[in-house]
């Protein structure tokens, strides 16, 4: 299963991160290419963001994704399963 990466970075602007901006970033994404697939929410190294980044991308991705797992490629952990995501043999 490739995970698709969620731009998160792309949303956070420079700078102090702040919520009213990052909202209307969120909400303005076009959420079509993580439609029924399996997503990643990346933990972002460089910058300590308030929890409540992680948990507006979350709510925001858990619906339309078939599988929402967060941290890095090597060591996903599942956040949410919408549907069983079948996995290619190799």
């Amino acid at each position: 299963m490739e995970l698709i990466r969620f731009p998160l970075e792309d949303l956070l602007g420079d700078g102090i991160v702040r919520e009213t901006e990052f909202r209307q970033r969120l909400n303005d994404l076009d959420l079509t290419p993580f439609r029924d697939q399996p997503v990643l929410l990346p933990w972002i190294h460089k910058r300590e963001l308030p929890v409540w980044v992680y948990l507006m991308a979350t709510a925001k991705l858990a619906g339309v994704a078939a599988v929402l797992s967060f941290g890095e490629p090597c060591s996903p952990v599942v956040l949410s399963q919408n549907r069983r995501v079948e996995t290619a043999a190799k």
